[in-house]
């Protein structure tokens, strides 16, 4: 929902992606959880760091648009 709003709205949601990028890159490419999934191309073994912050850019605007009234319950007015 942050990304409607232009401007401050992307900044926020571009700060938040980064926020929730450096754990999950950090768990999945330096501790090596990426190299368990065999079945992955190798390419997403260790994916680099902007690719993930990408990756969840990419989720937030998705399930914006997928589930639009996920937030309130479904509730509409």
């Amino acid at each position: 929902m942050l990304n409607a709003i232009p401007l401050f709205g992307w900044l926020l949601s571009f700060l938040l992606s980064i926020s929730l990028a450096i754990p999950f890159w950090l768990i999945w490419t330096v501790f090596g959880v990426g190299e368990m999934f065999d079945f992955l191309p190798v390419q997403f073994h260790a994916p680099g760091f902007w690719l993930t912050v990408g990756l969840f850019m990419c989720l937030s605007i998705f399930r914006a648009v997928a589930l639009p009234f996920s937030v309130d319950g479904g509730k509409k007015d």
